[in-house]
């Protein structure tokens, strides 16, 4: 597995592991986990990166300001070069290796805390490709992430 697989593999395992969040792709290049009407995440896929969009508003700004230094510098770029609109600040993230994406899961956890309880590994289920069975995914998407 390549560097691009293990990010997209890590953020399928993370996002579906933690949260109860709506998927919606667009069938090419990008898929959302959404609550409602809220876009917790969304991953742009690209031939040799994957881009990160996690809107940050009022309160999750007052967060990350307050845990600032638990950031690389890199984060940090990401975050202050950010434009902030009126619905919050966009941050835009490119990540190439697991180790990116990382810290890439802790701004998500400041998004939104982790609603879904953790599975029991004695009893959960995983195909081949990391995803839990059982749970719904397009078949487009994961037919691009399982090959």
């Amino acid at each position: 597995m390549n560097n691009l697989e293990k990010v997209s593999h890590e953020t399928m395992v993370f996002m579906r592991g933690k949260y109860r969040l709506d998927e919606i792709g667009d069938g090419r290049d990008e898929l959302k986990f959404k609550q409602g009407q809220k876009t917790i995440l969304t991953v742009y896929t690209h031939e040799d990166k994957f881009t990160f969009l996690i809107i940050f508003g009022e309160k999750e700004r007052e967060v990350f300001e307050a845990r600032r230094d638990e950031f690389s510098k890199d984060i940090l770029n990401y975050y202050d070069d950010a434009k902030t609109y009126h619905d919050g600040k966009w941050i835009f993230i490119d990540v190439t290796e697991p180790a990116q994406l990382e810290e890439v899961k802790r701004l998500i956890q400041i998004k939104k805390k982790p609603n879904r309880k953790p599975f029991p590994k004695e009893t959960a289920v995983y195909s081949k490709c990391g995803h839990l069975c059982g749970l719904p995914f397009y078949d487009s998407y994961s037919d691009a992430l399982c090959g």
